[in-house]
Formats: structure tokens, sequence, C-alpha cells
């Protein structure tokens, strides 16, 4: 991001991306102190909001914060426990990335190249992420109807990697309507093809992290090469099963609005 400021930003982009850099700090020192980060979640959002508003303006940052927030809140399940309450749920840094690589890559890409499509994969890749959120906490922790391992359609407990509900599946939806009308709020030059688009891909996104996290999560696999980086196999984490997911949803967008070119 340094690179990008001095080499490409002019002076407009220079304080937008100082003030987008102090935002970052004093809201991800906000969401420490509130119990949502870790300290090392901190200072990756710290570095990840500074993208968000630095590079993406207010749309960007607009986008960024809805998720947070939203997911955050669902998260937050308070638990008595010897007349205290306690808050359970705390975002570190892997989460933070697996969630927000995407949009940062793509986020940089757009504001070096001016390519919107750049801009709706990146906003696409929140959407993955909050209807992945929104679907875990809503169908999996609040409310806990029949649940189906996306699989092979047999019934399974709430909560289980993989395992889709009605009711985690309608909050999916919404998560991802969600972050593309926050889009659209708060730019309104963006067409509302390019909104629903960034909708369906991003539900199209937690469908596809259901059906690998019912695949392949929690388990190791040998891939050819891994040694060559000091590695023997390769784990198959929800981080990475985040990552993936929003990576291939924000891929659907991008291809989908050169191939229509709105």
């Amino acid at each position: 991001m340094v690179f990008v400021f001095i080499l490409f930003g002019d002076t407009q982009d220079h304080n937008q991306i100082l003030v987008g850099i102090f935002l970052a700090v004093l809201l991800s020192g906000i969401a420490f102190i509130l119990n949502w980060l870790t300290i090392d979640g901190a200072i990756s959002a710290s570095i990840f909001g500074s993208f968000a508003y630095g590079l993406g303006g207010i749309p960007g940052a607009a986008v960024v914060l809805g998720f947070f927030i939203s997911g955050s809140f669902l998260s937050k399940d308070l638990i008595s426990k010897e007349g205290f309450l306690e808050k359970k749920f705390r975002r570190n840094a892997k989460q933070v990335w697996s969630n927000g690589f995407w949009f940062a890559l793509w986020i940089l890409i757009w504001f070096l190249s001016g390519v919107h499509a750049f801009l709706f994969a990146a906003v696409t890749a929140i959407a993955a992420a909050a209807s992945d959120t929104w679907a875990t906490e809503v169908g999996g922790n609040r409310v806990k109807g029949k649940t189906w391992l996306f699989l092979d359609w047999k019934k399974v407990q709430p909560g289980t990697d993989g395992g889709i509900s009605i009711y985690g599946t309608l909050a999916a939806f919404i998560g991802a309507v969600f972050i593309s009308l926050v889009l659209f709020i708060f730019d309104s030059s963006i067409s509302f093809v390019a909104v629903i688009i960034i909708a369906i891909a991003g539900f199209t996104g937690s469908m596809i992290d259901s059906y690998i996290g019912a695949r392949f999560q929690n388990s190791e696999y040998t891939i050819p090469g891994l040694s060559l980086i000091g590695l023997e196999n390769m784990y198959v984490s929800n981080n990475f099963v985040n990552w993936i997911s929003a990576g291939i949803a924000s891929l659907i967008t991008l291809i989908l609005i050169l191939i229509i070119g709105v």
C-alpha cells in the first residue's frame, strides 16, 4: 500500500489514504476494547481497514463496516456464567484475512486500473463472507431447525461444518443482499444489474463454502510440491474454506461483469 501511496496517488488520494489509516487504527482499537477482535486481529483489521477506506473510499469502508458490525452483533452470544455475562467470540488475524484478503486484492487492482469490475469483485468477496457468517450465526446458533449436510443431504446437528438449514439459507441470502445494497446506498452510480450479480454471487459463495466444508474441511491432504515450502500436508481449516469460497465468488462476479459489461 505504501508503494501505491507514493507512486500512484494524487494529493486527494494521499489524504484519503492517511484518513483511512487513522480511522482503521481507531476503529480496530475500539473493536479490541469491545472484545470483537484479538490483538493480532486488531492489527490485521487496521491494515485491512486502511485498504477499505484508503483505496475504496466511503463505499468500500461502508461495505466492510456493514459486514463487520453485523457479523459481530450476530456472533455476540451472551452466556450467563456464575452471574456474569461473558462475550465468547473474538476474531483473530486469520479470520480477518480469510474474509478480507480478496477484498483487499481486488480493491487495490481497482484503484490502480479504474476498472469497476474489480470493485464489484471486491464487494462480492465481502458479500460471500457476510452470507456465510449470517447463515452460521442464524442457522447454526440462533434458530436451530432441521439441518442437512450439503454433501449427501443427511440430517446433522445445527452448526455442523457443511450443514445447511432453511433458516440459515434464508439468512445467507439476506446477508449477501444486505452487502450489495450497502454498496448501492453509498454509491448510487452502481447499476442495479451489478447489485443483483453481487448478491447472487455472494450467496453462491456461501453455498460453495457449505459444499467445500462438508467435503474437505478438517482433513489433511498430500499435495505434490508442498515439501518445497517445508510442509508435508495441507490441513483444510474453516479459515481456508472461507478464503477459497470468497475467492471463487469474487471470480464469478468478475467474469460475469466483464462478459455483460455493466
